[in-house]
């Protein structure tokens, strides 16, 4: 058996074989290296590679959470309810244990505090250090925790610093004070609070003075949070992005309300359509359905069950550069590229395999791509020219990127 010390080492070597097969495949009849290597176009390159559990047979569990960049360190926080602290180098440097499943990336408050949820809780953890020689000591301190009835819906949120607001499965948000843990109130929906799905729900958002949330049965809701005396979060508008609930009955994990600001307003997609919220009405925009949404440089991107859109600063859809047969689960920017991952597995007409995908910025041009088993589920994240992620096996990986 290697020393656990050489085991990244081992799977560089391992999962560096389909690179080279691939480099294989591509290669012509001379030998020569592949058209994209001549050309000497960005390669993504494998820095190293971790596994976070003993046994890496996956049987249709995917991780949901993922990473978080925590300072210099890395947090990532798996389905069997661990949180592990890396240094960007792959060194452990910690592991906190939980009852219960993390499906929900953890938050960085600041450098030293992070908000962790776990199945139906939530954690404010500040890490503490401690040198003792030439070593540092790590270790977590619990500031508080509160637990819902129900597993925690979305990322929690930080609002001016003050309040902390925590989104359930139930259609309940917990409005608790950032500094000691306290319920200082609390809002349901009584009309669809015994309804449960897994629809994955976008961060809360403010537009305007509005805190804008999602909910499991495809419903947008603008809130105002008063806090003169006692703190109230009030609805002041909302609409449903389907017509009924058959759209959400499935539970399909694919399945996803996703909103960004856009001026003074909100772009969304999901349900039965996607589109802008114009005087306080939805207005449908095309190709807006079943995408996770986020802003660049030149407008909006979506991804999801199809590839990649593109649309304008107004939310009009532009083109479609990327599609795929497997789900997008990750789009990413860093310093003058992108990065697209794709699932394997499950209800998908796809490739039990999977790939992330070297793009340009604007995500119109493919530059590398390398298989991934079973493919990426949970949240991935940049770093300059750095790409760190957990697959569905299990694996942590850090990528760089060469140009």
């Amino acid at each position: 058996m290697f020393p656990r010390k050489f085991f990244p080492i081992f799977f560089i070597f391992l999962f560096s074989l389909p690179v080279y097969a691939e480099f294989n495949e591509f290669a012509g009849p001379e030998g020569r290296a592949p058209e994209f290597v001549r050309k000497k176009e960005p390669l993504l390159a494998i820095e190293w590679a971790v596994p976070l559990k003993k046994n890496q047979v996956q049987v249709n569990r995917r991780e949901e959470a993922g990473v978080t960049i925590f300072g210099e360190y890395l947090l990532v926080a798996t389905r069997a309810g661990e949180l592990h602290l890396f240094g960007k180098n792959g060194e452990l440097k910690l592991t906190a244990v939980f009852e219960g499943e993390c499906t929900v990336a953890p938050v960085a408050v600041d450098e030293t505090h992070a908000l962790v949820s776990v199945s139906n809780s939530v954690f404010l953890m500040e890490l503490v250090t401690e040198k003792k020689g030439k070593k540092t000591q790590y270790s977590w301190k619990i500031l508080w925790n509160i637990a819902g009835k129900a597993t925690v819906a979305a990322q929690p949120f930080v609002y001016e610093d003050k309040f902390v607001l925590i989104q359930f499965h139930d259609s309940v948000i917990y409005v608790v004070d950032k500094e000691n843990g306290e319920l200082k109130n609390m809002y349901s929906d009584y009309e669809n609070n015994e309804e449960l799905s897994v629809v994955r729900l976008a961060p809360p958002v403010v537009v305007d003075g509005k805190i804008v949330f999602g909910f499991s049965d495809g419903t947008i809701t603008f809130f105002m949070l008063r806090d003169e005396g006692k703190v109230d979060l009030i609805p002041y508008y909302k609409f449903k992005t389907a017509n009924s609930m058959k759209r959400f009955e499935k539970r399909d994990f694919f399945d996803i309300l996703s909103f960004t600001t856009i001026e003074d307003s909100i772009l969304f997609s999901g349900g039965e359509y996607g589109g802008v919220i114009v005087d306080g009405k939805p207005v449908k925009l095309e190709n807006m359905e079943d995408l996770e949404l986020f802003k660049y440089e030149n407008g909006f991107a979506g991804f999801g069950r199809r590839g990649i859109f593109l649309f304008d600063g107004d939310g009009k859809f532009k083109t479609q550069p990327f599609k795929s047969m497997n789900y997008v689960t990750n789009l990413v920017a860093g310093n003058g590229f992108a990065v697209a991952m794709t699932s394997g597995e499950g209800p998908m007409l796809g490739d039990t395999d999977a790939f992330i995908y070297l793009l340009s910025p604007d995500f119109t041009k493919i530059h590398y791509s390398m298989m991934i088993p079973n493919g990426v589920s949970s949240n991935a994240v940049c770093d300059k020219s750095s790409l760190y992620f957990v697959s569905d096996m299990g694996v942590l990986y850090k990528f760089k990127v060469l140009k």
